[in-house]
């Protein structure tokens, strides 16, 4: 047998077997493979290698539906065996899978070999120099053995440019101090689009390599200020109940103490990555409102007068608000306090998708540059804003850098608006998941309004200037922005939910 053909149908057996572990303990059930894949016959000295490497992979395709990247995930973090992450990484690079399983899966095992190296320090040192210039780095030059005989493409040029930007990726989340902003930045869901935005150059080592250490800094980060965030929030529910205060307790608009003396940061941590992200969200949400509740105790103190101090004393030390002003003045203060920080986090989340945004157009191949892939699916540039997405001169104080950012502004309010519909749509029927949603579509509304006016003073420059398709391509966008804002007045004139269910 050729010794190729020999060591492909000795991963698949290895892959076949943790499968079929890792399915049993989850099923209490003892999974057998197909007659004919048994170890007796893959061993067998007369097998037909052809016919079983036929036969397995179609097997595995089947066995690869059931083993979800949960599962592997945790399952790696319990065996902490190398040798088994290297065999899995040779099964998913040689499959060369498009499917968003298989990539979070390889995604997960590359990780897992970046932090659990054989020798500790392993990737710390020096890379050698590939090309006299550039250097490869111990774990890429590590991955090069591990896939020593996998034919992988080199990433593109727009490719090469996205593994750039994972580097500045995780300097912006190590660079945010607070759980609620890290999740504002939508740092990990960008860097996901990223991810999946690759072909079949994804499983390449230098991909692989950029990849993990990319997942190891913001992985770090994320854990640090999760863990912040949740001693936080529960630390707030345990001082309330030991003032004797009741779970019903109302902390911030819905939220409850209840909700923040519930959390299980544990069990959130451990589910899959879609269906974590709502949880994260959730917990962002509690931590805003802790913050919020700290902040009003602050002002209470702030415009109490001091302890003990009454009478001739009180009067001597200058007038007292009455309760009814100083009350007013509170709740205005906590009003533009609240408003300033959605403002403030609406903002950052417009900034992250136009540099999604920017990012995907410099970097995708040109065939599918146009269409973006967004959480809410395929979002599509008319060809005046792809333009000005990839323009370099974007920032110039000129016509045409007054121009391509009017432009990406309406497009990045544009993107944000269909986001929040579909996410209030999905939440319609919820007692209050909507709200945050429907919150955050009025705020847009007007920041939308604010765009089109500034691209109007654009566009009397253009018709100024007679420069008669500027305009026309410009007032394309606005009027595509006025659509999308009559659409969410629409969506959101029967807001109120239709059922109590949560």
């Amino acid at each position: 047998m050729p010794a190729d053909l020999k060591w492909e149908l000795t991963i698949l057996e290895v892959v076949q077997g943790f499968y079929l572990q890792l399915l049993s303990e989850t099923i209490q059930e003892e999974l057998p493979p197909p007659a004919g894949l048994e170890v007796k016959s893959l061993r067998a000295p007369d097998r037909d290698a052809a016919l079983l490497l036929a036969a397995m992979r179609r097997w595995l395709k089947l066995l690869d539906l059931a083993v979800t990247p949960e599962m592997l995930r945790l399952s790696l973090a319990s065996t902490q065996f190398q040798d088994l992450a290297e065999i899995l990484l040779c099964y998913y690079a040689r499959k060369q899978s498009q499917s968003e399983e298989d990539r979070d899966k390889t995604d997960f095992i590359v990780t897992y070999l970046y932090r659990h190296p054989r020798v500790r320090g392993q990737w710390e040192t020096r890379g050698h120099s590939r090309d006299g210039v550039a250097a490869i780095s111990p774990f890429e030059t590590a991955l090069r053995e591990i896939l020593f005989d996998v034919d992988l493409p080199e990433p593109s040029a727009g490719e090469s440019r996205m593994l750039d930007e994972f580097d500045e990726l995780a300097g912006e989340a190590e660079n945010i101090h607070h759980f609620d902003r890290l999740i504002d930045s939508c740092i990990m869901v960008r860097g996901r689009r990223m991810k999946h935005g690759f072909g079949p150059a994804f499983y390449q080592p230098r991909s692989l390599a950029i990849m993990a250490h990319y997942n190891d800094r913001f992985g770090r980060r994320f854990s640090e200020l999760f863990a912040a965030a949740a001693k936080q929030v529960k630390s707030y529910a345990d001082e309330v109940q030991r003032r004797g205060g009741s779970l019903s307790a109302r902390v911030n608009g819905d939220i409850t103490v209840q909700q923040l003396a519930q959390l299980e940061e544990s069990r959130i941590l451990g589910v899959e990555y879609r269906r974590a992200q709502e949880h994260f969200q959730h917990v962002s949400r509690l931590k805003k409102a802790v913050d919020t509740r700290n902040l009003t105790h602050a002002v209470d103190a702030a415009v109490a007068p001091p302890p003990g101090m009454s009478g001739p004393e009180s009067a001597a030390a200058g007038p007292v608000p009455a309760r009814d002003t100083s009350k007013f003045a509170l709740r205005s203060f906590q009003h533009a306090s609240r408003t300033h920080a959605t403002r403030a986090a609406e903002e950052s989340r417009i900034q992250s998708v136009a540099k999604s945004i920017r990012i995907w157009v410099r970097a995708a191949e040109e065939s599918c540059r146009q269409a973006i892939p967004m959480p809410f699916g395929k979002f599509v540039l008319e060809v005046q804003e792809l333009a000005a997405y990839g323009a370099d001169f974007n920032e110039e104080k000129s016509f045409r850098g007054d121009n391509a950012r009017a432009l990406m502004r309406m497009v990045a309010i544009l993107a944000r608006m269909q986001a929040e519909e579909e996410d209030f749509k999905q939440r319609q029927n919820s007692t209050y998941l909507w709200r945050p949603h429907a919150e955050s579509l009025r705020l847009l509304e007007e920041l939308a309004a604010n765009a089109i006016e500034r691209a109007g003073a654009v566009l009397e420059v253009a018709n100024k200037r007679g420069l008669t398709e500027k305009a026309n391509l410009l007032t394309a966008t606005m009027d595509r922005l006025r659509c999308r804002v009559d659409a969410s007045r629409e969506l959101l004139s029967g807001e109120k939910p239709k059922a109590s269910g949560q």
